[in-house]
């Protein structure tokens, strides 16, 4: 927002090339509907700027022998600096982008010497291959976002250049659900594990999911329903049916892999809560500077957790005006266009002080 007596000039709309995953792919058997490049396009379209989306992987897949995205790269590559020449765009923006290596970029900057080159990443650190591949590229490019803050980025991809925390964007177009206007649902707690054999770190503790949650309703009421999605036998989803879990479950568990990356969540935290959920997670993660305990529910150990969803479970108007409260100001924060003008902002250095004050917190 502009200052007190000051007026905010609009800046050009900028012409930008995404290149990255959206709400199609040519390899899943249903749309990827909660895509995060999807939604930065969104913010980015109606924030005014000319937004071309490119889907890197089917363009590979498209032009490899049998579909192989991996013999396709090649191809992928040519047709993107081919593309780049005959658009001109303002700034290519790269989400993941693992198949566009360092010395393809670095060659495109030659080509497009104008362009500015920025890159977004939502996946962990402390998986080290995301950390190489993400620290390679942040060499060549003009300002890096990831969605993990604190010193530990700066100790992944060294002093040098511009790189900044990225939240998780929520989309009211997307994230449709209203959970916290309902005080009975069909499950009380949600929770999603792609690899559930995979340990995750909670409360200080290594735990295998399946086990985890096994434990976890041996201390809950008989009462208590559970939404899963990948464990406890229960089949991973997507797509429309993965959709409803997330809009007929009160509460959601937001367990990443490890709490003690400040700020690191999946992105599944912003699905939970746009759709309206009660939020539980690690004080650990450092969200409870963003966010108050009357607006998430943050725990430090297991018998807090099991206490505290025992009572929203047993007070459900408690947990609709928690779950209400952290709905309203995550979507006040990290819309799709808050967002996307945070990104801008910051590639152009055009932010003002007041902006987005949540960024001082976040600070790398």
């Amino acid at each position: 927002m502009p200052r007190h007596g000051q007026e905010r000039v609009a800046a050009r709309p900028l012409k930008i090339v995404h290149v990255g995953d959206f709400f199609f792919s040519l390899k899943k058997n249903a749309p990827s509907q909660f895509s995060v490049g999807g939604k930065l396009s969104h913010g980015l379209i109606r924030n005014g700027h000319h937004v071309i989306d490119v889907s890197y992987r089917d363009i590979a897949r498209a032009g490899g022998w049998f579909g192989s995205r991996k013999l396709g790269r090649r191809y992928l590559w040519r047709a993107l600096k081919a593309f780049l020449a005959l658009s001109a765009p303002d700034l290519l923006l790269l989400g993941h982008g693992y198949m566009i290596p360092p010395a393809v970029i670095a060659e495109i900057r030659r080509q497009q010497p104008g362009m500015l080159i920025v890159q977004w990443n939502i996946d962990a650190l402390f998986v080290p291959d995301n950390a190489r591949d993400f620290a390679a590229r942040h060499q060549v490019v003009d300002a890096s976002f990831i969605s993990t803050a604190g010193s530990v980025v700066r100790e992944c991809v060294g002093e040098e250049g511009r790189v900044y925390f990225l939240p998780n964007p929520v989309d009211a177009s997307i994230e449709r659900g209203r959970a916290f206007a309902n005080q009975f649902l069909k499950a009380d707690l949600f929770y999603s594990c792609g690899n559930p054999a995979r340990e995750r770190l909670i409360c200080g503790q290594s735990w295998e999911m399946n086990r985890f949650c096994q434990m976890l309703e041996g201390t809950l009421p008989p009462t208590m329903r559970y939404a899963y999605a990948g464990v406890r036998g229960q089949p991973y989803v997507n797509g429309p049916f993965y959709a409803a879990l997330l809009e007929q479950s009160a509460m959601g568990l937001n367990i990443s892999r490890r709490a003690d990356y400040y700020l690191y969540s999946s992105d599944r935290l912003a699905q939970m809560i746009g759709n309206g959920q009660l939020v539980v997670m690690e004080r650990q993660t450092g969200y409870d500077r963003l966010f108050s305990d009357q607006e998430m529910g943050f725990f430090n150990t297991l018998e807090e957790l099991s206490e505290m969803l025992r009572f929203f479970h047993h007070h459900p108007k408690a947990r609709q005006a928690v779950a209400r409260a952290g709905w309203q100001r995550y979507h006040q924060l990290f819309n799709e266009r808050a967002v996307a003008n945070y990104l801008i902002g910051q590639t152009l250095g055009t932010l003002l002080e007041d902006e987005h004050r949540w960024r001082h917190i976040a600070a790398i």
